[in-house]
Protein backbone atom coordinates (compact mmCIF):
# COMPACT_ATOMS: atom_id res chain seq x y z
CA UNK A 1 0.00 0.00 0.00
CA UNK A 2 1.37 3.23 -1.11
CA UNK A 3 1.54 6.04 2.07
CA UNK A 4 -0.31 8.88 1.52
CA UNK A 5 1.71 12.11 1.54
CA UNK A 6 1.99 14.31 4.73
CA UNK A 7 0.75 11.24 6.74
CA UNK A 8 3.93 10.05 7.87
CA UNK A 9 5.37 13.50 8.85
CA UNK A 10 2.40 13.91 11.01
CA UNK A 11 2.65 11.11 12.49
CA UNK A 12 5.89 11.92 13.24
CA UNK A 13 5.48 14.93 14.56
CA UNK A 14 2.59 13.36 16.58
CA UNK A 15 5.54 11.27 18.03
CA UNK A 16 7.59 13.47 18.88
CA UNK A 17 5.35 16.26 20.40
CA UNK A 18 4.56 13.02 22.80
CA UNK A 19 8.27 12.23 23.52
CA UNK A 20 8.75 15.99 24.27
CA UNK A 21 5.74 15.87 26.91
CA UNK A 22 7.34 12.42 28.56
CA UNK A 23 10.89 14.71 28.84
CA UNK A 24 9.08 17.35 30.68
CA UNK A 25 7.44 15.02 32.95
CA UNK A 26 10.46 13.49 33.57
CA UNK A 27 11.81 16.57 34.75
CA UNK A 28 9.11 18.12 36.55
CA UNK A 29 9.49 14.79 38.45
CA UNK A 30 12.60 15.08 39.25
CA UNK A 31 12.21 18.30 40.31
CA UNK A 32 8.93 17.02 42.47
CA UNK A 33 11.46 14.14 44.48
CA UNK A 34 14.23 16.93 44.81
CA UNK A 35 12.15 19.08 47.18
CA UNK A 36 10.29 16.34 48.82
CA UNK A 37 13.78 14.93 50.13
CA UNK A 38 14.31 18.85 51.31
CA UNK A 39 10.93 18.30 52.92
CA UNK A 40 11.99 15.10 54.98
CA UNK A 41 15.52 16.36 55.64
CA UNK A 42 14.38 19.67 57.30
CA UNK A 43 11.28 18.04 58.39
CA UNK A 44 13.43 15.94 60.90
CA UNK A 45 15.48 19.25 61.72
CA UNK A 46 12.59 20.65 62.22
CA UNK A 47 11.53 17.79 65.18
CA UNK A 48 14.99 17.94 66.55
CA UNK A 49 15.25 21.43 66.99
CA UNK A 50 12.01 22.67 67.44
CA UNK A 51 12.16 25.79 68.77
CA UNK A 52 14.27 26.70 66.03
CA UNK A 53 12.21 29.37 63.84
CA UNK A 54 14.47 29.54 61.08
CA UNK A 55 14.01 25.76 60.53
CA UNK A 56 10.26 26.16 60.67
CA UNK A 57 10.32 29.10 57.84
CA UNK A 58 12.51 27.07 55.52
CA UNK A 59 10.25 24.23 56.01
CA UNK A 60 7.34 25.88 54.99
CA UNK A 61 9.34 27.36 52.03
CA UNK A 62 10.10 24.38 50.60
CA UNK A 63 7.18 22.24 51.35
CA UNK A 64 4.74 24.70 49.41
CA UNK A 65 7.49 24.87 46.53
CA UNK A 66 7.07 20.66 46.78
CA UNK A 67 2.94 21.12 46.91
CA UNK A 68 3.64 23.60 43.68
CA UNK A 69 6.27 20.78 42.51
CA UNK A 70 3.74 18.30 42.81
CA UNK A 71 0.98 19.90 40.60
CA UNK A 72 3.33 20.85 37.66
CA UNK A 73 4.01 17.12 38.20
CA UNK A 74 0.28 16.15 37.85
CA UNK A 75 0.02 17.77 35.04
CA UNK A 76 2.85 17.29 32.85
CA UNK A 77 1.57 13.66 33.44
CA UNK A 78 -1.22 14.32 32.46
CA UNK A 79 -0.35 16.58 29.30
CA UNK A 80 1.91 13.48 28.46
CA UNK A 81 -1.32 11.09 28.52
CA UNK A 82 -3.00 13.56 25.66
CA UNK A 83 -0.51 12.96 23.57
CA UNK A 84 0.11 9.50 23.89
CA UNK A 85 -3.84 9.29 23.30
CA UNK A 86 -3.58 11.84 20.18
CA UNK A 87 -0.88 10.14 18.56
CA UNK A 88 -2.54 6.40 19.37
CA UNK A 89 -5.23 7.34 17.58
CA UNK A 90 -3.91 8.98 14.84
CA UNK A 91 -2.06 6.16 13.99
CA UNK A 92 -5.22 3.86 14.52
CA UNK A 93 -6.58 6.05 11.94
CA UNK A 94 -4.39 5.75 8.88
CA UNK A 95 -2.82 2.95 7.14
CA UNK A 96 0.02 2.92 9.09
CA UNK A 97 -1.79 0.08 11.89
CA UNK A 98 -1.80 -2.34 8.65
CA UNK A 99 2.00 -2.65 8.30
Amino acid sequence: MPKTPGKGSALTALRLAEEEAAARYLAARREMLRLRSQVTAIGRLVSQHPRRLDYRASLKTVATAHGAAFQRAELAYTRWQQAQLRSDSYWTDTAGRAA
